[in-house]
């Protein structure tokens, strides 16, 4: 018995789901060899099978899940015993996607049975069962992320963090904190993973989005260091010849007002 979720394929750009549904699969069902253009997802409820990926096979069981990434070609098959159930979303992504999807299969993620259960709801919704369908695939992809922060992640939420809070007095010690680790620990990390300490990535970052807002938007050298965290124009205009070996004025000069 098969049950599919009809979707109208809005072709939304970072999570867009075009396939949904679940399937309690007769003794020995397969499907494949076969190529999709989109991210497949079955979670196995009950029942067990094997899945075919990569030149390995797999013996897939309640709780877990067997990964189809995009124009690969993948095999599977209900056990002939005890044949799977299993509940499928497929969606098409322009967004990067945890690094646990890289995986054929995933064995078990929090709260799995109860997101991807949670799917089918989506059938009883006139409208709006895409956006909803959405929201659920954002929170299996939180959940995949929740087994452990990597050290990238460590990395990336400070970049992230300075991205948005550049203009203010960032404290690279505050932001080690926030991220709940060691000031040490994180300046050695943040360099294996950029080539740059903290304070010299948050100053270059600074630095860039004054020339941007010197050269694109008109802002004199005054403004732009106090929209870019420096307290004074002294302090600024000594950070940006040490690196790019001009004053901001001459920067202004030669690149010229836009705005």
């Amino acid at each position: 018995m098969q049950k599919e979720i009809l979707l109208t394929d809005l072709k939304l750009h970072d999570i867009n789901p075009v396939s949904c549904g679940w399937e309690d699969c007769r003794p020995g069902h397969a499907f494949g060899p076969a190529v999709r253009f989109y991210w497949l997802l079955h979670y196995v409820v009950h029942g067990k099978g094997v899945f075919h990926a990569g030149g390995k096979r797999y013996t897939v069981r309640p709780g877990q899940f067997f990964v189809i990434r995009p124009f690969e070609v993948t095999y599977y098959q209900a056990d002939t015993q005890t044949p799977w159930e299993y509940i499928w979303i497929g969606f098409t992504a322009g967004m990067p996607l945890s690094p646990k999807l890289e995986n054929d299969y995933v064995q078990a993620i929090p709260r799995g049975g109860q997101l991807f259960s949670s799917l089918l709801e989506a059938e009883t919704m006139p409208e709006g069962r895409e956006l909803f369908l959405c929201g659920k695939i954002y929170q299996i992809l939180s959940q995949l992320m929740q087994e452990g922060n990597s050290e990238t992640d460590y990395v990336e939420q400070a970049k992230t963090y300075i991205g948005s809070n550049y203009m203010k007095d960032i404290s690279i010690m505050d932001l080690a904190a926030k991220l709940n680790l060691n000031r040490s620990y994180f300046s050695s990390l943040f360099r294996k993973k950029t080539g740059k300490s903290p304070q010299q990535y948050l100053t270059e970052y600074r630095l860039e989005r004054a020339c941007q807002l010197m050269s694109e938007h008109g802002y004199s050298p005054g403004q732009a260091a106090l929209s870019t965290g420096y307290a004074d124009i002294f302090s600024f205009s000594r950070m940006f010849k040490r690196h790019f070996g001009i004053s901001p004025s001459a920067y202004c000069r030669e690149n010229g007002a836009k705005r």
